[in-house]
């Protein structure tokens, strides 16, 4: 019945939107509505714009498609769709049998912005617990929560092959992967971070908030916090690429071997920025990896309180002192 009734009232919106149809369509507490509001917006004969149900938890027992690096809950994203809650989550149901993230954004032409909107319970697979922006797709949070998500690269969200990842005024949090516990920056890709927070996040390897390895990392006025490594990088590991931080905390992160906040083997600039009370077996501040080009550059930055010092190697950045 929940179906016969969603179907029309999808379709009633959609019907001749390439002739001014109304741009946006509001749906109910259904995921059946939900999938079908995508699919239109997809195939450009309903709405790009999807306001979703106020306070109501989009529960999804079962995935809706399948893409190259497996089930997502949502239909794939192909077109442009955005997404508008208000105090609304989509979550994996806890009692699903199968692994699968939230959604996944395929490029070229794949475009989610996703406003006011938790996501949670995603993952179980080998790429991006929760969002997988691919193949040059671009994925932008705002006012928006990623939590509880688990997978072996990219714990919430993970950047591939050349995509984009915005993040404004979001936060993620308790979440897990091997490399990149809350966010992997892919080869190719590109982060930005602005007013947003990676807090209680952990790494079995690299990167327990961060792991980048793309075209560039942005991060500005956010917190990198609470998050852990159990080898490198308990805050953010920077692989090898460019990666510039303004205004921004670092600070109660830890790593098991070096890194506790940042370890580095990449062209990092500190803006503004203060590295704190984080803790590592060596480098609880900064570790400063070997690779060519690797370079550390603080302005009017400070690291400091870090235990059991604040850079290592010692001399390896100017203007940091233990």
């Amino acid at each position: 019945m929940t179906v016969a009734l969603t179907l029309p009232f999808v379709a009633a919106l959609s019907l001749g939107s390439t002739a001014g149809a109304t741009s946006l369509a509001a749906i109910p507490c259904d995921v059946t509505a939900l999938n079908n509001a995508i699919i239109a917006a997809n195939n450009n004969t309903g709405p790009h714009t999807i306001r979703l149900a106020p306070k109501c938890v989009y529960n999804v027992l079962t995935p809706a498609s399948t893409g190259g690096l497996g089930p997502n809950a949502l239909p794939l994203i192909s077109g442009t769709v955005t997404l508008l809650g208000n105090k609304t989550t989509i979550r994996r149901d806890p009692d699903a049998t199968e692994g699968f993230r939230i959604a996944q954004i395929d490029g070229p032409n794949g475009r989610l912005t996703v406003e006011g909107v938790t996501a949670t319970g995603g993952g179980y697979l080998d790429y991006a617990g929760t969002y997988l922006p691919t193949d040059g797709g671009t994925l932008i949070l705002k006012h928006s929560t990623v939590t509880n998500s688990t997978a072996n690269q990219g714990g919430a969200i993970y950047v591939n092959q050349s995509s984009t990842l915005e993040m404004y005024d979001s936060v993620v949090r308790d979440s897990a992967a091997q490399r990149g516990g809350a966010i992997y920056n892919g080869p190719g890709s590109t982060t930005l971070l602005q007013k947003t927070k990676l807090v209680r996040n952990q790494a079995t390897e690299l990167g327990g908030g961060l792991f980048t390895a793309g075209v560039s990392t942005t991060i500005k006025n956010s917190r990198i916090e609470g998050n852990r490594a159990y080898q490198q990088g308990g805050g953010i590991y920077n692989d090898r690429h460019p990666l510039d931080i303004f205004s921004t905390t670092i600070a109660d992160n830890r790593a098991g071997q070096t890194g506790g906040g940042i370890t580095n083997d990449g062209a990092t600039t500190l803006t503004d920025t203060k590295v704190r009370r984080n803790i590592a077996l060596n480098g609880g501040g900064v570790w400063q990896g070997t690779s060519p080009g690797t370079t550390l550059t603080l302005v009017r930055s400070r690291i400091f309180e870090n235990t059991p010092n604040n850079c290592r190697p010692i001399g390896a950045i100017p203007g940091c002192t233990n």
